[in-house]
């Protein structure tokens, strides 16, 4: 077994995410992490109150990375092409991480999962607000397009596509453009 200081929060998570990678997210237990970590079940507790909290900090930790890599990529870009950069970012997320993806394209999957929740309300609204596209009841092309996005990922990685990959990628191309097409910029 591990001694305790040789185990770390930054550890756990590690190991916790690398699992649901491998499992998914109803597939992580603190059984399965501890005996990934060589270390008793109870060690996990010292990190996460229980399975809806280590899922939570996992969530919260993929949700900021995928949060940085958007805002740099987002730096400079507005408009029509803001939405592109965003789609092309999150879908590279959702695809390099199909374990972590249903948090970002379903995050009432868990309910307890409040931080992570709160995380995308707010990386939404970074992209979203300065482009006048959040639940504005006259905006339904911000739903045609989140609806799109999310749409065409669940299905790629459900695998419901029979593209080779630079097919599926045109594919892609062609229909965010369409939803793009449909929103007007203030």
């Amino acid at each position: 077994m591990v001694k305790k200081r040789t185990l770390s929060r930054e550890k756990v998570l590690e190991t916790a995410e690398h699992l649901i990678e491998q499992k998914g997210l109803n597939g992580l237990t603190i059984h399965d992490l501890a005996t990934a970590l060589n270390v008793r079940p109870q060690s996990i507790y010292n990190y996460a109150s229980g399975l809806e909290d280590l899922l939570d900090q996992v969530g919260l930790q993929f949700v900021q990375e995928v949060s940085e890599q958007l805002t740099q990529q987002l730096i400079g870009v507005a408009g029509p092409e803001a939405l592109t950069v965003f789609a092309h970012e999150f879908r590279q997320a959702c695809l390099q991480h199909p374990g972590m993806a249903p948090l970002l394209l379903n995050p009432n999957m868990l309910s307890k999962t409040t931080k992570t929740h709160q995380a995308l309300i707010n990386l939404y609204r970074k992209l979203f607000d300065p482009l006048h596209l959040n639940d504005d009841p006259g905006k339904v092309e911000s739903t045609l397009y989140r609806s799109t996005l999310f749409g065409f990922i669940v299905q790629e990685i459900g695998g419901f596509f029979s593209l080779n990959s630079e097919d599926l990628d045109q594919r892609f191309e062609q229909t965010m453009q369409l939803a793009i097409d449909q929103i007007t910029f203030d």
